[in-house]
């Protein structure tokens, strides 16, 4: 064989991985609808195009890819194809590797709560049984329960008001303490994230609203019998009320090799106001508060 003939050989190989190569990355490809129906809080890639991959892992993943927080009641948003590519990429999937086509971009609406159901039901339907332990915990059976929403975007440290939030009907897997259903249970208090409009609130979203922040001077009381002391400390975290926060004297004074500070926590009560619980011991902080005795002294 000549050198000429291994060379044009090499060639055709080459040509012809090329051409493998793109076919293949040609057969994987997202294609995006014109509008879609969304039944969940949540835009999932699956929800707004036609996955089109032979690769079983990959398609699973683009599938349940989320994209963002889905529309509210009475609402439609869209997503453009280049929004979606750009998502892709984002994630580390270039347009080499999953081609992005179809409608130029998507409506999304949200769906009632029966296309709700039915959208679960046929996901809960595509999602092999899982076991734990030797017990299976896929295919649960679906409930619906009515959760506080709020109707309106709250941003992270506001105080959620009456107005801010209603019940409304939620589609879940099993009953849990995960949403409050009673709105005196989120009213009043402080958002830990921002919330969009129509979503339901989560148990972890919300917390007592920060009534002692660090640094602020506390009037901390303790109780022995009938006797009750006052002192002035210093907040070392921020807490609500009900909750615990450490202070130390405002003027500490160090004791021994390692200059160890007293410290202790403390139950806050009310504004710049906690009392010692249990002897200096971390509690729960469901526990009522105590009453304090009189007569006080300073």
């Amino acid at each position: 064989m000549t050198i000429a003939t291994l060379i044009r050989s090499l060639l055709s190989i080459m040509v012809a991985l090329v051409i493998s190569t793109a076919a293949m990355a040609q057969s994987s490809q997202v294609v995006l609808k014109s509008s879609s129906m969304i039944g969940g809080p949540l835009v999932r890639l699956g929800d707004v195009a036609d996955i089109e991959v032979q690769d079983s892992n990959l398609r699973e993943e683009l599938t349940d890819m989320e994209l963002m927080p889905a529309p509210g009641k009475d609402h439609s948003t869209y997503l453009t194809i280049n929004d979606i590519r750009s998502i892709l990429a984002a994630r580390g999937i270039s347009s080499d590797k999953v081609a992005v086509t179809g409608s130029n971009r998507v409506r999304m609406e949200a769906a009632s709560i029966e296309e709700t159901i039915e959208n679960a039901a046929v996901t809960a339907k595509r999602t092999p049984r899982r076991t734990f332990g030797g017990q299976v915990v896929g295919d649960r059976p679906l409930e619906i329960m009515t959760v506080a929403h709020v109707v309106r975007n709250v941003r992270r440290g506001e105080v959620i008001q009456a107005s801010d939030v209603e019940l409304r009907e939620l589609t879940v897997i099993r009953r849990d303490d995960s949403y409050p259903s009673a709105l005196h249970n989120v009213v009043g208090k402080e958002a830990t994230r921002t919330i969009s409009a129509d979503l339901p609130v989560s148990a972890k979203d919300i917390r007592e609203p920060i009534i002692v922040h660090r640094n602020d001077v506390v009037t901390v009381y303790a109780h022995a019998g009938n006797v009750v002391v006052r002192r002035e400390m210093l907040a070392l975290n921020d807490a609500g009320v009900r909750e615990l926060v450490e202070v130390q004297p405002i003027e500490p004074k160090h004791y021994g090799r390692a200059r160890q500070v007293e410290r202790f926590q403390a139950q806050v009560t009310g504004p710049g106001e906690a009392i010692v619980l249990g002897g200096h011991v971390k509690v729960p902080t469901s526990k009522p508060l105590m009453a304090l005795p009189q007569p006080e002294i300073n």
